[in-house]
């Protein structure tokens, strides 16, 4: 695909870097001229230097010929207006990053369509539901959905007194009935990267990646588990009074729980007040500091989210948390540097960029021909990518065993209209299935010949 990305923000650079690794030809657009000679010496993609509201640097930048135009600035007004002026010159497929709904009022007609938008991404908005999947089980890391509604890869970490702790894959119980239904995808374990195998071994602080419907995986987790998870209507201390911040304050809130917030700014504290539902109580201090965190009642919560502007701010308060007492820590962060840092380190139970999250909801809303990526492992280069089998595949109508697939590829599911199996040896994949794979760039280029578009 021929794709303009409007900003040179970390958004904007994280994905041209993607895109243009999976070598579409992608050029991108800022008025920042030293931003863009970084890039140019980086990255092998077109730059222009401009204003992504000027139709000039449009042209430019080759919109007429253009397949997309994704608008993630920082300036929410310009996005909008960029995806217009992208619109009325041909493009299809245009994407604007927003910060807030407020943008669109669809009593008043004022809609994306209406505007010349294909789509809209909002990073705090899915953030946010990142943050919501793995509060309400205290075991969760990270909560992946597909193409079909129904299927999840769940990423759990396996406790002291879990089932899994000290068993082998083959040595599961099968009388459980789960385990034919699910997929054990990969597990992390002391910040390397495994496929497990019958004789893998589970062992404490392993964090594992299980795939299959909602149903079977929210079962599984609960069958391994001794100890009660079920978080709802506990304590969630909230640090920033960031967008990502109050729009999960506001959900969690509605969803029954007792929120305490934490903001070192008091006029934006004050605005909190305002703008939160009844009850939720504001602390004007530093998150950093032991004793505001003390007096948000850090050691009787069931989580901290670390929601602030500055990144590590959010590291230092979330291992401050941990320190004293929050059963679950979640940091939130923006620089790309940080997605493959924060997950790896002990005290943080959960790290979520906004900058990736974003990525991954544009790369599923790009999807074109047989490939679809859901999601970038955050700690490793790998991703999982659905492939859709046409009649022309080579691996139509052949078990998967003689399919001669690179050793290293890892089928975690497959659909075959509403059904969500676990692909085996003898798995005949017909016209129409899609298959999900955990893979490596490398990977990823050996498999796209098996699955031509016709």
């Amino acid at each position: 695909m021929r794709i303009i990305i409007a900003g040179a923000g970390e958004l904007g650079r994280l994905l041209a870097f993607t895109l243009s690794t999976a070598d579409h030809d992608v050029t991108i657009i800022d008025a920042d001229g030293g931003m863009l000679e970084h890039i140019n010496d980086n990255m092998d993609i077109k730059v222009v230097e401009g204003s992504c509201v000027s139709i000039r640097t449009l042209k430019d930048a080759g919109v007429k010929n253009a397949d997309a135009l994704l608008a993630v600035s920082g300036d929410e007004a310009a996005n909008i207006l960029s995806c217009q002026l992208a619109a009325k010159l041909g493009v299809r497929k245009t994407v604007c990053r927003v910060n807030s709904p407020d943008c669109f009022s669809e009593s008043d007609g004022v809609t994306p369509d209406k505007l010349g938008i294909w789509k809209c991404v909002s990073p705090s908005e899915e953030c946010v539901g990142k943050i919501r999947s793995v509060l309400r089980n205290r075991l969760l890391v990270e909560k992946i959905r597909f193409s079909n509604p129904d299927a999840v890869m769940e990423v759990f970490r396996v406790t002291p007194s879990s089932l899994l702790a000290g068993t082998r894959v083959k040595d599961i119980p099968t009388d459980s009935g789960l385990l034919n239904s699910v997929r054990f995808a990969a597990i992390v374990r002391q910040k390397q990267f495994l496929i497990p195998h019958g004789d893998t071994i589970f062992v404490p602080g392993d964090k594992v990646y299980i795939a299959g419907s909602n149903r079977d995986v929210n079962n599984f987790i609960a069958w391994i588990s001794e100890e009660s998870i079920s978080v709802q209507a506990s304590r969630i201390v909230i640090a920033g009074a960031t967008a990502t911040g109050k729009l999960l304050a506001s959900a969690l809130c509605t969803a029954g729980y007792d929120i305490r917030f934490v903001e070192k700014n008091q006029q934006k504290g004050e605005k909190l007040l305002d703008t939160l539902p009844p009850g939720v109580l504001v602390i004007n201090g530093d998150p950093t500091d032991e004793e505001v965190l003390e007096e948000a009642g850090i050691r009787d919560c069931e989580g901290f989210v670390g929601a602030a502007q500055d990144d590590e701010d959010n590291i230092l308060s979330c291992i401050m948390a941990k320190r004293l007492g929050a059963k679950k820590t979640v940091a939130v962060t923006s620089k790309p540097e940080y997605i493959r840092i924060v997950p790896t380190m002990d005290m943080i139970d959960c790290g979520f960029s906004t900058t990736l999250t974003a990525v991954n909801s544009i790369l599923r809303m790009l999807e074109s021909g047989t490939m679809r990526i859901d999601a970038f492992l955050q700690m490793f280069h790998a991703r999982l990518t659905e492939f859709r089998v046409s009649n022309s595949s080579p691996l139509c109508g052949k078990e998967l065993a003689a399919c001669n697939l690179p050793s290293s590829t890892l089928l975690a599911l497959a659909f075959r209209k509403d059904e969500i199996f676990a692909p085996s040896g003898n798995t005949v994949f017909q016209p129409g299935d899609t298959v999900v794979a955990v893979v490596t760039p490398d990977v990823e280029r050996e498999l796209e010949p098996l699955f031509p578009e016709k």
